[in-house]
């Protein structure tokens, strides 16, 4: 079965792609020299997203319709990201820290600046 760390495996793909000139044929490759592109992609596949998701709502669509669009969307955020040269491991400490319980204010009290 799937589970995140084959998201680590994608990312190592994505990174491969990225560093072989040589991959004139691969799609990964086409997007990561046209940014524009992939942007594109990113919109049109959120906008998937969204409507799968409104149907599956309804009673008009699948889970594993849902399933589909979500994964064309984290493959083209991923592609997005290794063109910014921005790391998963980036956007997951991002993440974490949003997440961390928040430290209590300390009181002011007299020497406080």
């Amino acid at each position: 079965m799937a589970d995140e760390r084959f998201l680590a495996q994608l990312w190592a793909t994505i990174e491969s792609r990225k560093a072989d000139e040589s991959k004139t044929g691969s799609y990964t490759r086409e997007l990561l020299e046209k940014p524009p592109r992939i942007r594109r992609k990113i919109i049109e596949e959120a906008y998937e997203v969204n409507e799968a998701h409104q149907a599956l709502e309804v009673g008009r669509d699948s889970k594993d319709h849902l399933a589909h669009e979500a994964a064309d969307l984290i493959y083209h955020l991923f592609v997005l990201l290794a063109a910014a040269d921005v790391t998963p491991t980036e956007v997951y400490g991002v993440l974490e820290r949003r997440h961390l319980p928040k430290a209590p204010a300390k009181p002011e009290g007299p020497g406080s600046p």
